[in-house]
């Protein structure tokens, strides 16, 4: 399916980008600051766990994201290439 090839293409492309990036650093103090009353109530275990756990669903909202903006993309190059 045509998803799995554009998702091929995001791993690739996010393989070659670090933690140093900027999207990826603003994402990650978002993500902080919307824990940050959080970690004062949690145990550091609990805490870790439910951070971690808005990484993964952050990176997988990322992905899919890329997917469905691709798709938009590729829409709007066959429509410019009618014209």
């Amino acid at each position: 399916m045509h998803s799995e090839k554009i998702r091929k293409i995001y791993n690739n492309l996010t393989e070659e980008t670090d933690s140093t990036d900027e999207i990826y650093g603003h994402l990650k103090k978002q993500i902080l600051e919307l824990l940050g009353e959080d970690e004062k109530r949690m145990d550091a275990s609990e805490y870790g766990y439910y951070r971690d756990r808005l990484f993964q669903i952050a990176s997988m909202a990322e992905e899919s994201g890329f997917v469905r903006g691709f798709r938009y993309a590729f829409r709007l190059f066959l429509e410019c290439m009618k014209e």
